[in-house]
């Protein structure tokens, strides 16, 4: 069984996940280097070994913590490939968008591809590639349950939840009732349909968590996401 906690950080409202079962952890897209202390307090105050630091995306929004994350935990930085020049860019985005410069974003220890795997507890949850709102966006999925990515002014943390059914974290792919931007450098249309495809084709119980705003289900999404309905139909976004 997995244990998710729910936090929202920085300027941008950006969900950052712990996820534990068993005395370990993964964190998800800790994207605010002046929030995340939040998140290492209660990994300290639980006694967890994070396995890994997920980003399930490149932009700065969901990566500048991880410098501050990495280094008070040890714990190894993993992004895909296609995204990693996107991170490595980050600390002057988040200058030019907002005027603060934070940390500049590691090079990352590890690089994820479809079908790789990370453990936590002895539960695997599997990579599924899904550009489209970048090149190497990625959907971390648990058949125990499911995750998207996405926004927040102030950091807090969220009620934790224990799930036995399919989850799944899609980073700024899908949220609840839309999906994300694909007008930005590096997007792509056509991507993020066979992405929104990709991620159709999970349990329909599946519980999403995106980069940004609540958490849903991969059903409720089937029934009404009207750019989710479009991609299944052939239709263009």
């Amino acid at each position: 069984m997995l244990e998710v906690a729910r936090w929202t950080l920085g300027p941008l409202r950006s969900n950052c996940y712990l996820v534990s079962s068993g005395g370990e952890a993964i964190i998800i897209d800790p994207g605010w280097h002046e929030d995340v202390g939040v998140v290492l307090d209660e990994v300290k105050r639980r006694g967890l070994k994070v396995n890994v630091i997920i980003a399930t995306h490149g932009h700065f929004d969901h990566v500048v913590g991880v410098p501050i994350v990495k280094r008070e935990l040890s714990a190894p930085f993993a992004i895909h490939g296609a995204d990693v020049d996107i991170a490595r860019r980050a600390h002057r985005s988040a200058y030019r968008y907002l005027g603060v410069e934070p940390p500049e974003v590691p090079e990352p220890d590890m690089l994820l591809k479809e079908g790789d795997t990370v453990e936590v507890g002895g539960v695997k949850l599997r990579v599924l590639e899904t550009p489209g709102h970048t090149p190497g966006s990625i959907t971390i999925v648990g058949d125990v349950e499911a995750f998207t990515g996405d926004l927040l002014m102030e950091a807090y943390r969220a009620l934790s939840k224990t799930y036995t059914e399919p989850i799944a974290f899609t980073g700024d792919t899908l949220f609840k009732g839309t999906i994300g931007r694909v007008d930005l450098p590096g997007s792509s249309p056509k991507q993020m349909i066979e992405s929104l495809r990709k991620i159709a084709r999970l349990n329909p119980r599946t519980t999403i968590y995106p980069g940004h705003g609540p958490p849903t289900t991969l059903d409720e999404e089937l029934e009404n996401n009207q750019y989710l309905k479009v991609a299944l139909e052939g239709g263009e976004i």
